[in-house]
């Protein structure tokens, strides 16, 4: 009977310390991706891009402000609007936010700088310029990955 006490209060007790081991010197890191690291395959009509694709920085001087993350945006719909209020105000103003002209130079931009398909409607830009993710802001759902994905990108810059 003392053996079966023995190898129960072991069976209960392994589980408990691995928890406590993990939680005290454990470290949990999550990375979001980078894009277009080995190059653009499909660049379309926009021509060739350079290997790791960056953007360019005379694109990013005109949706920058501050030396902060950005997030490129080409639709504003209600629902979007006030996702990225709700992101916005979680995220204490910690990036920027560029939303489209009315012009020619936005829709070229889109396609061959962003490089942004259907159906994502914003893309998150880094400090460097590189590109790390694509949303489409419109669902909660979607603005939930991308709150989750800018924490992530924050905490590493």
């Amino acid at each position: 009977m003392s053996r079966k006490v023995i190898y129960l209060f072991l069976a209960l007790l392994l589980p408990g310390i691995i928890f406590v081991f993990l939680r005290k010197f454990g470290k949990n890191e999550f990375n979001i991706p980078v894009y277009y690291q080995t190059g653009v395959e499909d660049p379309g009509a926009c021509g060739t891009y350079p290997v790791p694709y960056r953007v360019p920085d005379s694109v990013m001087q005109v949706i920058r402000n501050d030396n902060k993350p950005v997030l490129v945006v080409v639709d504003t719909t209600a629902e979007v609007k006030r996702n990225l209020t709700r992101l916005r105000n979680e995220l204490n103003d910690s990036f920027s936010i560029s939303y489209p002209g009315p012009n020619n130079a936005w829709a070229l931009w889109q396609d061959c700088v962003f490089i942004m398909r259907k159906p994502w409607i914003a893309v998150l830009i880094d400090t460097q310029g590189q590109i790390r993710g694509y949303y489409a802001p419109s669902t909660r759902e979607e603005a939930d990955r991308l709150l989750v994905e800018m924490r992530i990108l924050l905490k590493q810059y």
